[in-house]
């Protein structure tokens, strides 16, 4: 079991920004840990595992001010060395807006030597051993209660034990590659987000090959379906299944009548609630169709 700091206070946190600060520390391994519509409606960042080379530490998010946090992400001086930054860097935009400076990603760098592997065959090939399990057994991890469980403190933690390792792994084998400039460049792009977020409704199966009246139909469905789950702050999912919206923008209902013979749900006031937003979204769609006509 890892030893560790729990940082849960703002006074814990700034005490231990002056700890770092005193001991000139300026270099950090680090990972998130978020919830992304499993548990709750949205994206929501839940844990932040730190390693400063001689001590873990875990900074809790719920009780930590992001406004102290801020100058940690964003302050070029630190370095923050991660796996695969950016979906961490974009959970970290979309839900605060905030632009992580100063990362050194060594997925980026793995890549310069030719590797294309996941975190847990990354360790294994720096520290001579075999790949684990990864993710496996914690993708379904609630990281929105309290208290953490032990078991996830301890896989949460592992993932920025060998950052440092790695880091130095690389950089000897970059040097030998006399690649040290392409490094440095494609660095830059590390933690790079895109500001343009990508509607939900065009991730959904089969979306590529819709029409743009089925597309419409999807758009305006989809729409009705996110309204419910963050008025009732539930992941989409349980309010409708996303293979059952696809289908009823191929195959519209005509009538209510229709539309709840192919939609149910186990509560009786939710399911009114979903039939209603629907046939207000099958309407909406129905005139965006005719005002443009659209075939």
């Amino acid at each position: 079991m890892y030893r560790y700091s729990m940082i849960d206070s703002d006074e814990k946190y700034n005490h231990q920004m002056g700890d770092w600060k005193e001991k000139g520390i300026t270099s950090f391994a680090i990972d998130f840990e978020g919830e992304f519509n499993l548990h709750i409606y949205g994206e929501h960042l839940c844990l932040i595992q730190l390693f400063d080379g001689s001590n873990y530490f875990l900074i809790d998010p719920f009780k930590v001010s992001m406004d102290l946090l801020i100058p940690f992400f964003t302050d070029t001086s630190l370095e923050k060395i991660m796996f695969d930054a950016s979906s961490d860097a974009s959970l970290l935009y979309k839900q605060y807006g905030i632009e992580m400076k100063g990362v050194y990603d060594v997925a980026l760098a793995a890549s310069l030597i030719g590797f294309t592997g996941n975190y847990s065959a990354l360790v294994a090939l720096v520290m001579n051993n075999e790949a684990s399990s990864g993710k496996k057994g914690f993708q379904k991890a609630n990281w929105l209660t309290r208290p953490i469980s032990p078991q996830l403190i301890e896989y949460a933690l592992k993932d920025v034990e060998y950052l440092f390792s790695i880091k130095e792994y690389l950089a000897k084998e970059i040097n030998l590659l006399e690649k040290g400039e392409e490094d440095v460049e494609i660095q830059k792009g590390a933690a790079r987000v895109k500001k343009f977020i990508t509607p939900g409704w065009k991730k959904l199966p089969g979306f590529r090959k819709m029409n743009k009246r089925e597309i419409i139909y999807l758009k305006w469905l989809f729409e009705s379906r996110d309204m419910l789950a963050k008025e009732h702050n539930l992941p989409a999912y349980r309010v409708l299944d996303k293979r059952l919206l696809v289908e009823l923008a191929k195959n519209p209902p005509a009538n209510y009548q229709q539309l709840a013979k192919k939609v149910s749900h186990p509560h009786r006031k939710m399911e009114e609630a979903l039939l209603s937003l629907l046939m207000v979204g099958l309407e909406g769609a129905r005139k965006e169709i005719e005002e443009n006509v659209v075939k």
